[in-house]
């Protein structure tokens, strides 16, 4: 009979020992331009932190933000460009994508206070073959889903950058300047 009362709390434990604090749908990232089906080709900056914005070590350190976000718009942009290069200097020659966070959340999560929403807000900048800049910023947000207090601050982050990825990708189909992408 104990058991039977016990078995709810251990199925229970169960399912938040089984929830990741990691998103696990990264792309891979390699540093060669690789060939798509799409024409001309995308160069994308290494995307860095902006100057004065505070980031959290944890974030810093763990949750790869800086790799993910242009890993995701490499995996959703495949089909528009011939080549997409990662970590690329400026180019003349190509489009040419410059992107920086701007905006993260600043504050620890506990379980007294929770957590709120996560987001990541992004500035970029795309040169059209040397002769055209266009801007945009972006913002996605992510309260977790469904169980969303069981997921970590880099599995929703990396969510947010997935969403991002995908946005910006099809901003690149059309680029218009001064455009707000996503949840803005």
């Amino acid at each position: 009979m104990k058991f039977f009362k016990l078995l709810p709390m251990l199925l229970i434990l169960f399912l938040v020992a089984c929830a990741s604090n990691k998103s696990n749908d990264s792309p891979s990232i390699g540093k060669d331009t690789v060939s798509y089906s799409g024409t001309g080709v995308l160069k994308i900056a290494p995307v860095v932190f902006a100057k004065d914005l505070e980031v959290r070590e944890a974030v810093r350190n763990e949750c790869q933000l800086l790799t993910k976000l242009p890993g995701f718009i490499q995996s959703y942009a495949q089909d528009q460009y011939a080549g997409i290069d990662l970590d690329a200097q400026r180019s003349n020659s190509a489009d040419f994508l410059e992107i920086e966070i701007v905006d993260l959340p600043k504050y620890n999560k506990n379980v007294w206070a929770g957590r709120g929403g996560q987001w990541v807000t992004v500035k970029g900048t795309l040169l059209r073959k040397g002769k055209e800049t266009l801007s945009f910023t972006a913002n996605r947000g992510s309260m977790g889903g469904f169980m969303g207090a069981y997921k970590g601050t880099c599995a929703l982050l990396g969510r947010c950058t997935k969403a991002l990825g995908s946005d910006i990708a099809e901003w690149l189909k059309n680029p218009v300047d001064g455009a707000t992408l996503g949840d803005m």
